[in-house]
């Protein structure tokens, strides 16, 4: 149900951008954060933007690097939809 209303909502836009990225563990003020890194500037909207997800306080660094290794062998790109 998600996933089709989110399907929907990039297949009925005309405006979205894409582009492939990759993530990286990090750590940022003390806490280890997943960066996402683009690998082109396809996406102007995230043109000169740093997208950092925060984890859970208590995640270390080797933990963050394996969450992003996981979700490297997912997630091939990102996708923006702008109305």
């Amino acid at each position: 149900m998600i996933t089709s209303r989110f399907t929907h909502t990039f297949m009925a836009s005309a405006n979205v951008e894409r582009g492939s990225c990759r993530f990286k563990a990090i750590e940022a003020d003390g806490k280890s954060v997943i960066r996402m890194e683009m690998f082109h500037q396809t996406v102007p909207l995230l043109a000169g933007a740093t997208v950092d997800f925060e984890l859970l306080n208590g995640t270390t660094l080797d933990q963050a690097r394996k969450l992003a290794e996981s979700v490297n062998d997912r997630v091939t790109g990102i996708l923006i939809a702008k109305p």
